[in-house]
């Protein structure tokens, strides 16, 4: 059965109807939901009912699952699972003040997911639960048309640089800094090109995000601003779509040319609670067709 595809002139997040993610996709389904994923970046599926079983299953079918970063010994969910949620590990709300809190505070950064890891995942599957009745959007911005925007001489000098990005430069900025010596060493810092090339598309895009700290070859004050502008310029609202979250609601987002942040909610009063998968990356990360970990700069201002 054809996909029945509702999206905008910019080609950029789309919902796709009358699919039931608890079943298995057959190879035709599976493509062309690719297909479509590769020229709108962001797909809406309502009405959704996945156990986490089922979760896990719909989305092994595009890729292996990363497991998310344990602080703590307990766990509420798998850990195939990232936890977007305001509960603690035994399901109670969180504390504003506690460190998980301030932790998971950085999901409000505009950010790309692990973007800190050597081979960034692609894809991103994420499942509301429960969900709140005033704010707790998701907001979603497209790497691809910021950098069709950039003025010639900004795209000349920013392709074929390379940013550092590290988890702990997110938290830092929220005001977490409470990482273990151990988990220090587990995160250290990873050269991520600013400019990528889309492996599936041929398509140009910004690569930025709250865990890009600094740039190579250039000072930290000035890397750390470039970074910040190119932000900034990448999430005006022209590039951005916002969607207000229903129970059964599925996105799947490309980590790979989409950034994205979740909006402030009350989250003393009000559950919200989201689980997400996400797809490992074929990497590797290739600059003007060097792969990156084979440039001569490599590790130069590895932190």
């Amino acid at each position: 059965m054809a996909l029945n595809i509702s999206t905008n002139k910019d080609k950029f997040f789309a919902e796709v109807c009358g699919l039931d993610l608890s079943m298995p996709l057959s190879s035709t389904e599976k493509a062309d939901l690719l297909e479509v994923a590769h020229e709108n970046a962001v797909l809406l599926f309502r009405n959704q009912k996945l156990d986490e079983e089922q979760h896990l299953t719909m989305s092994r079918q595009f890729g292996g699952l990363e497991t998310t970063i344990q602080r703590g010994r307990k766990r509420r969910v798998r850990p195939e699972f990232a936890d977007i949620s305001n509960l603690d590990w035994d399901g109670n709300m969180l504390e504003s003040d506690s460190g998980r809190a301030i932790y998971s505070s950085a999901n409000q950064l505009w950010h790309s997911d692990a973007s800190f890891r050597e081979n960034p995942p692609k894809f991103s599957f994420l499942y509301a639960e429960e969900v709140v009745e005033t704010g707790g959007e998701t907001e979603f911005c497209d790497e691809r048309a910021a950098w069709d925007a950039l003025e010639s001489e900004m795209k000349e000098k920013i392709d074929g640089l390379v940013a550092w990005h590290s988890l702990m430069e997110s938290r830092r900025r929220m005001g977490f800094i409470e990482f273990t010596e151990g988990e220090r060493e587990a995160f250290p810092s990873v050269p991520q090109p600013i400019v990528r090339t889309h492996p599936a598309t041929g398509r140009k895009n910004l690569f930025l995000g709250a865990h890009a700290s600094h740039v190579e070859n250039l000072g930290r004050e000035d890397g750390a601003k470039l970074l910040d502008n190119l932000v900034e310029f990448a999430t005006q609202e022209r590039f951005v779509r916002s969607h207000t979250w229903s129970v059964g609601d599925l996105i799947m987002w490309d980590n790979r040319c989409v950034l994205h942040r979740g909006r402030p909610f009350n989250a003393n009063t009000e559950r919200r609670v989201m689980r997400r998968t996400t797809i490992s990356g074929d990497g590797p990360i290739v600059v003007n067709g060097q792969p990156i970990d084979e440039l001569a700069s490599y590790g130069a201002l590895n932190e």
